[in-house]
């Protein structure tokens, strides 16, 4: 059992490893990829207007969604563990994740967005 988890979490060793590293936790909402490029334009525009990114207060508050997590996968594998995890733990509805599996499948990985790189959110 990890941090009140219970042992499905073993199912999932890379999530597994994160969550076993992180002292907080953050709930997650799912947004559909018109809310999470909306999200993103809205960044994009932010770091255009020479918003300091060092800024230590640019995410308080924020909630990573799902989109966010798929965004630092490195295969459709571990996009998959993520999405089935989520749906497991009842953070993600069927449905979304059939929408979700379907957009990996058909369109990629990078589909979601690209590649959160460590060090995003400093």
């Amino acid at each position: 059992m990890v941090n009140g988890l219970n042992k499905d979490i073993d199912e999932f060793p890379h999530l597994k490893k994160e969550l076993v590293k992180k002292n907080k936790m953050l709930p997650l909402q799912y947004v559909d990829e018109d809310e999470a490029q909306q999200i993103e334009q809205t960044i994009e525009e932010e770091i255009e207007e020479k918003k300091p990114l060092s800024d230590p207060f640019r995410f308080v508050g924020y909630k990573p969604t799902v989109i966010d997590f798929i965004r630092r996968c490195e295969t459709n594998e571990d996009a998959k563990e993520i999405i089935d995890f989520l749906k497991k733990k009842g953070d993600l509805s069927e449905e979304d994740s059939e929408k979700l599996l379907k957009q990996l499948d058909l369109k990629g990985l990078r589909s979601f967005g690209e590649k959160k790189q460590p060090g995003f959110y400093s």
